[in-house]
């Protein structure tokens, strides 16, 4: 029951709200005053630029653009199409053939590099498992010399 009082007096909030948008208030001067404060629809309505209703020529317009949109969707490619032309084949081929030889040297770049990087990492590696093994070792001997005493 209390629930449903809410919603009544939330909807006829609302529309009492949308009645006082929509209708101007009228007030004694008139004319004049009406020019000067346009009503909140007139506001909205100069914001987006659109009359309503629309009239019949705009209804045609929308339509006729949405028939387009769906008959010649716009090209999201954005790739060259100068591999389309038969004439250009000859370069693409010679374009193709460098592209090859500039991935293959990349690729050997960057396999050497990473090699270089693998065994700098193994020095590293090696040089503090070295030095574990040299503490461990002190330690030990350390224990051994504290144990005989």
């Amino acid at each position: 029951m209390n629930e449903s009082r809410r919603i009544r007096f939330g909807f006829s909030f609302l529309s009492f709200i949308i009645i006082l948008i929509i209708l101007p208030v009228s007030s004694d001067e008139g004319v004049a005053k009406k020019e000067e404060n346009p009503s909140l629809l007139n506001i909205i309505c100069g914001i987006f630029g659109k009359k309503f209703p629309p009239s019949s020529w705009e209804l045609i317009q929308g339509a006729m653009q949405k028939i387009q949109m769906k008959l010649y969707p716009p090209n999201l490619d954005f790739r060259s199409n100068s591999g389309k032309d038969s004439n250009n084949n000859k370069d693409k081929d010679k374009e193709g053939e460098d592209k090859g030889e500039k991935m293959k040297e990349a690729a050997r770049r960057s396999l050497e590099e990473s090699k270089e990087a693998i065994e700098e990492s193994a020095k590293l590696a090696g040089g503090v498992v070295g030095e574990a093994v040299h503490k461990t070792a002190e330690k030990v001997t350390k224990q051994t010399s504290h144990d005989e005493m």
